[in-house]
């Protein structure tokens, strides 16, 4: 589906451990809240995630979406470059073999006080090594309180 609608995909291969591939999800505009929300949740045997091309987010959208998938790796590509309140808390959360993720978020819209408010917990759980690929702003990323601290962080820009 290229349209999603409130928490439509929300829970459906939530803890199906065999699941080694995930669907396309080709949707580019997530307009409706819940929408991805912890779909993946548990599959421990899931290698590879499908690429997330949305680049409109809203309120919890990939919230624990890939949550104890603990054969990933590498996480897909995040590619919208405004946050929204919830829209990646925990997202990989106790993926505990995730070693790369590259994010092109640069703000956070008026839905969230923080960068904390989108990706609270996103990355807890991985592994102790990785690396994070993002842009800088204002000489950081606005994202660094948020990635292991025993990560490399790579910019962008």
């Amino acid at each position: 589906a290229t349209r999603t609608a409130q928490e439509c995909y929300a829970h459906m291969f939530l803890n199906c451990t065999s699941l080694t591939t995930a669907p396309a999800l080709p949707a580019t505009s997530l307009v409706d809240e819940a929408c991805y929300y912890d779909m993946f949740g548990g599959c421990t045997s899931l290698t590879a995630a499908p690429a997330l091309p949305a680049k409109i987010l809203t309120y919890n959208c990939y919230v624990q979406m890939f949550r104890g998938c603990t054969s990933l790796t590498t996480a897909p590509e995040l590619p919208a470059t405004t946050l929204v309140y919830n829209c990646y808390a925990y997202m990989f959360e106790g993926c505990s073999n995730l070693n790369y993720l590259k994010c092109k978020a640069t703000k956070y819209n008026a839905s969230a006080e923080s960068y904390t408010e989108c990706v609270d917990g996103w990355l807890s759980g991985v592994s102790p090594t990785g690396t994070f690929v993002g842009y800088r702003i204002d000489g950081e990323s606005p994202l660094k309180d948020h990635i292991p601290s025993t990560w490399t962080v790579e910019y962008l820009n």
